[in-house]
């Protein structure tokens, strides 16, 4: 059975960032264990989340579909659907998963860092 691990931290940029890394594949199997783990740090006040990527080798579409419940739990009800989340932002994707971010068109929705710094200043 895949499994992914979590590795939480928190971070002051210009806010308190939530830093969620994730390791292991995002994919049918997993991507539920996704959405409990980012459910369980907004349910204990994370209002900011940089959703590190970087250990993820495959995201399939529940893993979009993860992030896309994600960006609903966190969403502040006042932005219209086509802007840019001021809640999640994605860090280190591989080649092969931004890839896709940008196929799927999700980084027209989300803001995408290689830099950690830059990205928890970006809040």
């Amino acid at each position: 059975m895949a499994t992914l691990n979590f590795m939480v931290g928190q971070e002051q940029g210009n806010v308190p960032v939530t830093v969620l890394r994730v390791e292991g594949d995002i994919d049918a199997a997993t991507h539920k264990a996704l959405q409990d783990k980012a459910s369980e740090v907004i349910e204990g006040g994370a209002t900011h989340i940089l959703l590190d990527l970087g250990g993820v080798n495959y995201m399939g579409s529940a893993g979009f579909r993860a992030i896309h419940a994600m960006t609903n739990m966190l969403s502040d009800g006042d932005s219209p659907g086509l802007t840019k989340s001021t809640h999640l932002k994605l860090l280190n994707p591989t080649d092969a998963v931004a890839r896709v971010i940008k196929t799927l068109g999700f980084d027209v929705y989300l803001d995408i860092f290689q830099d950690r710094e830059e990205a928890i200043n970006s809040f």
